[in-house]
């Protein structure tokens, strides 16, 4: 005769304890994903909205003071510095690209200078991440500031 073994019906998980590790699994990878330090598109575009505000910014102080104005790149602490101490961070992961004046101004490469009559040196200014472009040009002649998303 076969004998049959029966097992013992502790040694399994239960549903419940099973879902339980589910939720505590998912809880951590939704952990870190939050917590990840990386700039992603959206704050990419708003690093570039704010940008051309702080340019827009500085041209319209030219303008109103009468006296030059500069917008600089301090390349150590990875930030844009305007004339009126205004400042604008440069995630690590974003890599910008700076065609522009070549003066120092305050010991700190000039990305443009805004004259009072309106008109500028010219830059263009391109923030990248992963594949995303978004491109900032200040006219030489009018100094407009336009965005550009690519």
């Amino acid at each position: 005769m076969a004998q049959v073994e029966i097992s013992d019906k502790r040694s399994g998980s239960t549903l419940i304890e099973v879902m339980a590790v589910m939720l505590i699994v998912s809880l951590l990878a939704a952990l870190v994903v939050a917590v990840a330090p990386s700039t992603g598109r959206g704050r990419l575009r708003s690093m570039t909205l704010q940008t051309a505000a702080l340019l827009r910014h500085e041209r319209f102080a030219a303008l109103m003071t009468g006296q030059n104005r500069w917008i600089s790149l301090d390349a150590t602490a990875r930030r844009l510095v305007g004339d009126g101490g205004e400042a604008i961070a440069i995630p690590s992961d974003v890599v910008l690209e700076v065609v522009g004046a070549n003066e120092l101004w305050s010991g700190r490469q000039t990305v443009v200078r805004f004259e009072p009559d309106g008109a500028s040196t010219g830059a263009v200014l391109t923030f990248s991440w992963e594949g995303a472009r978004d491109e900032i040009r200040v006219g030489w002649y009018d100094g407009s500031v336009t965005t550009d998303e690519q």
